[in-house]
């Protein structure tokens, strides 16, 4: 069943990310990393982690905060358009990127472009649309989405968090997830 969802989710991402204009380029480049990294990989996280292997790893220290000190590994992906980070945490089935600095705005509309419609027989359902005040990145928004088969226990959750203080630490955190209940 999980390689009919990420056959059918690899598919759905063909159409790609389109370029909205000018002032939206590291909202873009986000979304193409999640679509390309998490998204794509989500049924086979050991798979990424072996293509990532010859990669360098942010050192430990500096990997803690990407992974909410939870063990695992992060990677810097370079691109030109902002500093961006793939975290994948040991044990469980969970990809997330990191944008220190990015239009949330644009990131909400390519996130909610990439997530809100599943492919068939997929149904999406938005689970969260959330405000909350934080210490270290100011007011932010949390909207989820979970995708299933009918009378399924297996579910992918996609969660994506901004901040678009100038001042945040990370001004957009997306990750995927399969869920078993």
């Amino acid at each position: 069943m999980l390689k009919l969802i990420a056959t059918l989710l690899a598919l759905s991402l063909t159409s790609g990310v389109c370029h909205a204009g000018e002032g939206e380029d590291q909202a873009n480049s986000f979304a193409n990393i999640y679509a390309s990294l998490c998204l794509k990989n989500l049924s086979s996280l050991d798979g990424l982690r072996e293509k990532l292997k010859p990669m360098p790893k942010l050192p430990p220290e500096k990997a803690a905060i990407f992974l909410a000190g939870a063990p695992g590994e992060a990677w810097p992906v370079p691109d030109k358009f902002g500093t961006f980070v793939l975290a994948l945490p040991s044990g469980k089935n969970l990809c997330a990127v990191h944008v220190r600095r990015a239009n949330t705005e644009a990131a909400k509309k390519q996130f909610t472009g990439l997530v809100a419609n599943a492919p068939s027989p997929l149904v999406a359902r938005q689970i969260r649309n959330e405000q909350a005040q934080t210490a270290a990145n100011g007011q932010t928004q949390t909207i989820a989405y979970e995708w299933s088969v009918p009378n399924t226990t297996k579910k992918m959750l996609f969660t994506l968090t901004t901040a678009p203080s100038e001042s945040a630490q990370i001004q957009v955190l997306a990750s995927a997830a399969i869920l078993s209940q």
